[in-house]
């Protein structure tokens, strides 16, 4: 789970990240135009501390290929997964197709998995079991995250009373735009160009 923020333990500054959601694109429109949801893969993602950018933000969570198999076995034998997607409620044919989109999207990933803010590599996770990153700002404190209660939502969904701004990314990671506005009627998205605000050299 991804905690809703982080603490330093001591002095008690909150750190939130800027997203907690985001996408693959898998398909080869340039951004600006429509994009369809088939085309979408959710990035499996665990939160994380950019030490080029000294913020909290999202980092890609990728496990080895033989997790995606196994997830994929499992999907079609009809279990349960967390991995790289939660099942629970999903029906069994959508289960097995996602991971099998996610299978083959994992045995042609060749980048190390990035911190999402700015597409580099040198980040540390946060939801190991000791605290690992020291407030710089704090004599004592380490940053802890910390998970709040939410009551459920039932409005319309992100990108109908306001853009959604759900960043998008290519196969490998690298930033290439945003989702807008929800287009219902193609089951698919508008979408913007975004770029990182310094280059990140891979």
């Amino acid at each position: 789970m991804f905690p809703n923020e982080f603490r330093c333990s001591s002095c008690q500054t909150t750190f939130r990240a800027p997203f907690r959601e985001a996408y693959y694109y898998l398909g080869s429109v340039a951004m600006g135009q429509q994009v369809e949801d088939s085309q979408l893969l959710e990035i499996p993602l665990r939160p994380a501390w950019c030490k080029d950018c000294a913020c909290l933000c999202a980092a890609e969570d990728i496990l080895p290929l033989r997790d995606f198999e196994n997830a994929y076995g499992a999907a079609r034998a009809g279990k349960e997964i967390d991995y790289p997607l939660h099942s629970a409620f999903m029906d069994s044919e959508q289960v097995v197709s996602e991971v099998g989109h996610y299978l083959r999207w994992r045995m042609a990933r060749r980048h190390a998995p990035r911190v999402l803010c700015c597409g580099g590599t040198n980040f540390q996770y946060l939801d190991v079991a000791q605290p690992l990153i020291k407030h710089a700002e704090c004599d004592f404190g380490f940053i802890e995250g910390e998970t709040l209660h939410i009551g459920p939502y039932c409005g319309p969904g992100p990108g109908v009373l306001s853009a959604a701004n759900i960043r998008l990314y290519d196969s490998e990671g690298g930033l290439l735009g945003q989702l807008t506005w929800r287009r219902k009627e193609t089951n698919g998205w508008d979408t913007e160009k975004l770029s990182y605000l310094t280059p990140t050299e891979d």
